[in-house]
């Protein structure tokens, strides 16, 4: 399997577990009533997944040359939070106080930040020459 794919792969896996233990905690939170302590799960949970973003884009740039500025990961990221998300509702293991519009509207204003993210990809993907970086073939 090429390392482009593997992590992507494993990122993916590793997001889909952290993404299960944070929609089960966010629901737990919810219905015992602990609405201050929401911040926090949503904190820790934003923070981990911006660690091992991270992690495996800097992989990715020292086995890769290709350009993408994290694009892949940030689709990676949209489709697996969101698909979870809907299939925690769709399945009824959401809190009493949770609302399927919330995750609607967060799936909205994270898919215009993520078009917002393809444009920027595709202006300095003009950079690159078959998806590697120039630099990188003329070294």
């Amino acid at each position: 399997m090429k390392t482009l794919s593997k992590n992507l792969l494993l990122f993916s896996i590793c997001l889909f577990t952290l993404t299960i233990l944070f929609r089960f905690s966010l629901s737990s939170v919810l219905q015992n009533r602990l609405f201050s302590s929401i911040w926090i799960v949503a904190a820790t949970y934003g923070v981990l997944v911006f660690i091992i973003g991270w992690t495996f884009g800097k992989r990715d740039n020292l086995h890769l040359p290709l350009y993408d500025i994290g694009f892949r990961f940030h689709l990676a990221t949209y489709i697996i939070c969101n698909l979870i998300a809907e299939l925690w509702h769709l399945i009824g293991l959401q809190s009493d106080y949770e609302n399927i519009s919330y995750i609607h509207l967060t799936a909205i204003f994270w898919g215009i930040g993520l078009i917002i993210h393809y444009v920027i990809y595709l202006v300095t993907r003009k950079n690159a020459i078959k998806g590697i970086k120039k630099s990188e073939i003329f070294e």
